[in-house]
This record gives C-alpha cells, structure tokens and sequence, in this order.
C-alpha cells in the first residue's frame, strides 16, 4: 500500500485555497451574481490546484528517487572501502567487461579493460595526490583512471596535470548499477537507533552550544521591537544559559 503524501495534500490544499480567494475576487469584480464568481473561482482554483498536484507529485518523485541513489551511493562507497581490494577489483572489472564487451584482466592492483587501465583506491576518506604518484610513475601512453568514492582538490589537480581521468563514487555507483554489479549485500555498521535518550544526548554536545548562543542573543534582539518582550528576554536567557552549561559540561 502506498504512503499518503501528507505533504503534497496540504501544499495542494493551500495552493487552491489562496487561488480560490485570488480567482473569487477577480471574477466577482466582473460579475455581478456572488455565486456566479463562486462557482467560476471553485472551477478556476480547482484546475490550478490539480496543475500544482501533479507538478509538485513529479519534483517530489524525483527529488525521493536522487535521495535513494544518494543514500545508496553512500552505501556502496562504505562497501568498497572495507571490502578486500581483490573483491573491489573482481567487481569493477565485471563491470568493465560487460561495458565495452570485452574481457578484463586485473594485474598488480590494476583492472585492464579495452586497452585501459584502472586503478581502484577506495578508502574511507577521499584519495590523496600521495596515492595517485604511483599511477603518474608508471608512464606510458595508456589510459588511465583511478576510482575512489572521492578525492581531494590536491588529487584533482594532479590527475589533470598528467591527464588522468577520474571516477568518484557517483560514477562508480552508476557503472556498476548499469551493468547489474551492485553487491545483493552491503558491509554496514549498526545503525544507531533514534529514541529520546539519544536525541537528548545529541543536544547537549560541546557542539550544540553555538546553536543555543546564536538562538539565544536572536531572541534578545528581537524583545526591544517584539510586541511581547518578556517572553522573548525569558526565552533568550534561557537559551543562553544552556548555552553556558553545554559549553562547560556537555561531552565532545
């Protein structure tokens, strides 16, 4: 069964209800009956709303669907970094044969496929220049790509001065997906439950206390030309009070 969009009802809603009232006002001004403007408004706000439906239902499918593949994404780079190098390799290099139709050996760490050469370097932070000099030493006129799940702007800058090309994990993700390599399981960490205990814990970080300060002198501010000043002194002192106590007791 399909989840109702709460969301997309409400935004609907009120978009038909501020053109009833816009349309209402327009074709009452030109007709002279009230329930000849009312009916024409409920029909103009109605076609308005549907439009407004469907155009928002769209965006939200694909705004779900490039959160799915970014969560996704983030998973397979997880995966690939604390998966065996030699299963990484086994992997890109089935992807790289059933690409270009040929087959593709793997030598020393490097996948060659169709006459190139690619060097797979996932780690759980982004590849460094450091670990790109061994593909630039290795010379030659072939060319060469090296995979990570990302890279650092040193890495960058070095692959364009020797002219190799690189696949971050966006790449990597959508090479393996059209070529149906995508492992059926990915290596994952326990996730960490939502419940009141932790969000409670999350809130009284070091950290948090930048949020209450920045909260807590808005507020402040807002009392000298708020019509209710007290509410906003007493907020504010609050807020900057806890600001205080994160700050000297809260964890890191």
């Amino acid at each position: 069964m399909k989840k109702f969009d709460l969301p997309l009802f409400t935004d609907t809603l009120f978009i038909t209800s501020a053109a009833f009232l816009l349309f209402f006002c327009i074709f009452r001004f030109y007709t002279p009956a009230l329930w000849g403007a009312a009916a024409a408004a409920a029909l103009t706000s109605a076609a308005t709303g549907a439009l407004c439906f469907f155009f928002l239902k769209r965006r939200r499918e694909k705004r779900h669907l490039a959160a799915e593949d970014k969560r996704e994404t983030q998973k397979l780079a997880f995966h690939l970094a604390m998966d065996s190098p030699e299963n990484t390799a086994e992997r890109i290099a089935k992807a790289l044969a059933a690409k270009c139709g040929k087959d593709a050996k793997i030598a020393g760490g490097r996948i060659e496929a169709d006459g190139d050469e690619y060097y797979p370097i996932f780690r759980l932070e982004p590849a460094t220049a450091d670990e790109l000099a061994p593909i630039v030493r290795r010379g030659g006129q072939t060319k060469k790509t090296a995979l990570a799940s990302s890279f650092t702007k040193e890495a960058e800058a070095l692959a364009l001065s020797f002219d190799i090309a690189l696949m971050n994990a966006d790449e990597v993700y959508a090479l393996l997906k059209e070529t149906g390599q995508l492992p059926q399981s990915y290596i994952m960490g326990a996730e960490r439950k939502r419940s009141l205990k932790n969000g409670i814990r999350l809130r009284l970080r070091r950290a948090s206390a930048k949020g209450y300060l920045l909260s807590g002198v808005t507020l402040l501010l807002f009392s000298t030309v708020g019509a209710f000043p007290v509410y906003y002194i007493v907020s504010g002192g609050l807020l900057l009070s806890a600001a205080v106590l994160v700050r000297i007791f809260g964890k890191t």
